[in-house]
């Protein structure tokens, strides 16, 4: 079945649904971008409400986009059973690629951390947020009696990080009087 009208709908799908995509992107002025990595940007909810904005968009040219390539399928679709398996099999394949590729960035984030924590001294019980966050990534489990020592120890553990020295001890008095003033 060979239909150049829906072929041409769908043409005009995928094209309103790259504008979406491309609206969406956000380019930052430079300067704007420095002063925000810094963190002497004044504040203001522009940022989240430009967020929303363009996570809407993203949404919408997906969608006009994989409406654009179904109907451009369906146009030149011609029902042969060979067709459909192996589209079958593009999907099943592009499925199992997508579970590897989850698997594998979840690992090689696991990784990342241990080594920033590793490399990097960091007070745990400061931000109790990131630390359950950090925590929920590497599986640490956490009970509702559970202390916060308790469950710092534990991070610290799956991170590789060892304990924090007592503030009194004689290495934490060495590493203050070496830091720089």
């Amino acid at each position: 079945m060979n239909n150049p009208e829906l072929a041409v709908v769908g043409l005009t799908c995928n094209v309103v649904g790259v504008f979406f995509l491309a609206n969406s992107i956000r380019f930052r002025e430079p300067r704007k971008a420095l002063r925000d990595a810094l963190g002497v940007a004044g504040r203001s909810l522009l940022k989240v409400r430009d967020t929303a904005l363009n996570n809407m968009q993203v949404i919408i040219g997906f969608l006009f986009l994989t409406t654009g390539f179904l109907l451009q399928i369906v146009a030149q679709w011609d029902m042969e059973l060979n067709t459909l398996l192996s589209c079958a099999g593009i999907i099943a394949f592009a499925g199992a690629v997508y579970a590897i590729g989850a698997y594998s960035s979840r690992r090689a984030f696991r990784r990342l951390l241990r080594e920033f924590f590793q490399s990097q001294h960091w007070s745990f019980q400061d931000d109790m947020e990131l630390t359950k966050e950090i925590g929920e990534i590497l599986g640490v489990p956490h009970t509702k009696d559970m202390t916060v020592e308790a469950y710092v120890h534990r991070v610290r553990q799956a991170l590789g990080v060892k304990a924090e020295p007592k503030a009194g001890s004689p290495s934490e008095r060495a590493r203050r009087i070496a830091l720089p003033r």
